[in-house]
């Protein structure tokens, strides 16, 4: 009796064990089903793209060298994310580098859907939409935000996964197409990293080539300054 009273005191156990595990697997599941509510939102997606995008731009460039909601185009009210701050022709003139995020979560879960099905005919069509769809932003932003010669002469589409950037790099022709007919170029957060990187090399370049010009002036001045002094020299030693 004693082993019987045991053995359903473990069985209640084990049953208590698993509903408890159920409990939270349940909220496992609620909470996943949130972040996927989230993410499917235009709104949250699009602060999620641009919080990625505007950490990699605090973390690797300074303060001065970039700006939050920029207007790129003098009489225009539409609003970049982000821009690069670059030098212009003209001493202290500024031209801005536009990079905005772009996050088409539904046309890529699609795919990722019709890939793991194993559907050809799914990942055909979805990776058809998927470039359409890169291809129609890309377009906005050329239209929207590229305005030489306030801005370079091409701008950067960041898209914030790897991947998604890899899906969209390995549609045929789609990187060539959006660099032709757009100026833009699409962007994954390492290939942004490198970027960054070497803008980065790009401005302390610059910094050395205008600390260096003024160097050249400072010991310009000294060469006068000599000279004036040997005048003055002279001229004492004759009186």
């Amino acid at each position: 009796l004693s082993k019987t009273l045991l053995s359903f005191t473990l069985v209640a156990q084990r049953l208590e064990e698993v509903q408890k595990g159920l409990g939270e697997m349940q909220n496992l599941a609620q909470d996943v089903g949130g972040l996927k509510r989230a993410l499917t939102n235009v709104k949250t997606r699009g602060v999620l793209g641009e919080a990625q995008l505007g950490a990699l731009l605090e973390q690797y460039l300074s303060p001065g060298q970039y700006e939050a909601n920029v207007k790129p185009r003098p009489r225009s009210n539409e609003i970049v994310e982000y821009a690069v701050k670059l030098p212009g022709v003209e001493e202290g003139s500024t031209v801005w580098l536009p990079i905005d995020a772009k996050f088409p979560i539904e046309d890529y879960q699609r795919l990722m859907d019709a890939y793991e099905a194993a559907d050809k005919d799914g990942v055909e069509v979805a990776g058809r939409a998927l470039e359409a769809r890169i291809l129609s932003q890309a377009r906005d932003i050329r239209d929207k935000y590229i305005s030489v010669p306030n801005t370079t002469d091409f701008a950067l589409l960041f898209l914030p996964f790897e991947g998604l950037y890899a899906e969209a790099l390995r549609r045929p022709d789609l990187l060539a197409r959006v660099q032709r007919e757009c100026k833009v170029t699409f962007v994954g957060p390492t290939t942004l990293t490198a970027f960054l990187n070497s803008l980065q090399v790009g401005f302390k370049t610059l910094a050395i080539t205008k600390q260096s010009a003024d160097v050249w002036k400072t010991l310009g001045k000294v060469k006068t300054e000599f000279g004036r002094f040997g005048d003055a020299l002279e001229a004492v030693q004759k009186k």
